[in-house]
């Protein structure tokens, strides 16, 4: 059995992963780091915007979670199946 299709999907998964996680660093540092909590209206705005990002990075955070749980599973069954390979095979000689 040719694994080398599973590797290279392995390798995707571990860069769409790898995506998330800088994406969400990108995000992360382009946020307002001050908390609001004035009643003016500039302050409304401010306040809408970190509910709105804060929500997104929880979501990114998901995804990245998920996406590292499927690329050790993923690379479990690979591991598995060469395993299970190579412990069937006959031995030549």
């Amino acid at each position: 059995m040719n694994f080398m299709y599973h590797i290279v999907a392995l390798v995707v998964l571990i860069a769409a992963v790898s995506g998330l996680y800088l994406y969400r660093r990108w995000l992360e540092n382009h946020d307002d780091h001050y908390i609001h909590l004035h009643n003016d209206a500039h302050d409304a705005s401010i306040i809408n915007t970190q509910t709105t990002m804060a929500k997104r990075l929880d979501m990114i955070d998901k995804l990245k979670n998920a996406g590292i749980a499927a690329v050790v599973l993923y690379g479990l069954f690979i591991a598995a199946m060469a395993v299970y390979i190579g412990w069937n095979t006959n031995p030549q000689g």
